[in-house]
């Protein structure tokens, strides 16, 4: 993690003005999802921590657009949108936090006075998109390699941020790169933090109450998770499932579909839990479990995680593999609420590491040096 800085330098440009910087998106900060809470938490801090900042957000996609989610086509429409967007911006450094869009920004700006373009890297590699489907889905590996190229041409950027450094070295590893990486972790949005900081209100009821939240649904373990609570619910009746981030799926018994809801529902969604389930398949760094721990819950997660704070015990159950029935074991041990609030205790305060104002400076110190260096 990168460390703030004792002094806040001036960022004001020579002539006086503020230095402008863009936040290039595929959706809306305001949309549910673990890289629009990154973009959201990151726009505050750095208003607040760079006053001679002025930073916006350019999305590809308005709120609830059906095009985002059509495979590959929607790479292709973000990656033009994006570069049509930008291609007037008197913006000084553009982040952009989609690798596989790059190539639309580089190809329709301006060819004098563009801004530097900072790739921000929350994954890397076929593994993620290879996961949105079971294997051996007909065009899982067609659409993996096609989106892996336009990935590559993230590789471009004038300066590079990976948000794990996990991440950081798949890029060396898998496409042989070779210049600086910034490795800077996700921070929590500082108002989220103070909300699930807050003692929960009491909860009606008996039984464990496990969430899950995410927006892909096999990538991030849906089935492995409704599958350990329909096992583990033989010996404990009481236990139910809260499912959050996609559509309601199949009637269960126990099992709760919220569907989307804003990100500012989730904090009444980890209030309302006793721990979260996230068997997930692959995942960059990991929102969602920073975000229970600070709500002081239990986690059992697979070791496909890329939070280094977590660990198995301490933190809940760290498990190797997606095996419904390892989960479900872990959800009988964690049936002692003495048991959890220890845990969720002892996460509340392991979480706090993740600041967010080392945060926000890694993000401004790779964008001052760029500037600077031109």
């Amino acid at each position: 993690m990168v460390t703030m800085p004792a002094r806040v330098p001036s960022s004001r440009l020579q002539d006086g003005s503020p230095f402008r910087v863009v936040m290039a998106t595929r959706r809306e900060p305001t949309e549910c999802g673990g890289v629009e809470r990154v973009v959201a938490g990151l726009i505050a801090e750095l208003e607040r921590s760079r006053p001679d900042w002025r930073v916006e957000c350019i999305a590809a996609f308005p709120a609830g657009s059906r095009i985002e989610g059509v495979d590959l086509l929607a790479d292709v429409i973000a990656g033009l949108r994006l570069g049509w967007r930008l291609r007037h911006t008197s913006a000084e450094v553009v982040y952009v936090h989609c690798a596989e869009v790059l190539w639309g920004i580089r190809l329709l700006r301006r060819r004098r006075g563009a801004p530097r373009l900072i790739t921000v890297w929350h994954g890397a590699g076929p593994q993620a998109y290879l996961a949105l489907r079971r294997p051996g889905h007909p065009i899982a590996r067609l659409l993996a390699r096609l989106r892996t190229a336009m990935e590559r041409g993230g590789l471009a950027g004038d300066a590079h941020i990976a948000v794990h450094h996990a991440v950081a070295d798949r890029l060396r590893s898998l496409y042989g790169f070779t210049g600086p990486v910034a490795v800077v972790e996700n921070g929590l949005d500082p108002v989220m933090a103070d909300q699930l900081s807050r003692s929960a209100p009491a909860r009606e009821g008996d039984g464990i109450n496990a969430v899950w939240a995410g927006q892909t649904a096999y990538r991030k373990g849906l089935d492995v998770a409704l599958a350990a609570v329909a096992e583990a619910r033989r010996d404990l009746p009481g236990l139910r499932l809260t499912v959050v981030g996609v559509p309601p799926g199949e009637p269960a018994d126990g099992v709760e579909w919220l569907g989307v809801v804003p990100p500012s529902a989730m904090t009444d969604v980890y209030q309302n839990a006793d721990l979260l389930l996230f068997p997930t398949r692959n995942e960059s760094f990991g929102m969602v479990v920073m975000e229970a721990m600070a709500a002081g819950l239990p986690v059992i997660v697979s070791d496909d995680i890329n939070v280094d704070v977590v660990q198995d015990g301490r933190s809940g159950a760290v498990i190797s593999g997606h095996d419904p029935a390892d989960y479900a074991a872990a959800l009988r041990r964690l049936a002692d609420p003495r048991v959890r609030a220890a845990i969720g205790a002892a996460n509340k305060e392991d979480v706090r590491c993740y600041s967010i104002e080392s945060f926000g400076a890694g993000y401004a110190t790779v964008a001052e040096s760029l500037a600077a260096a031109q």
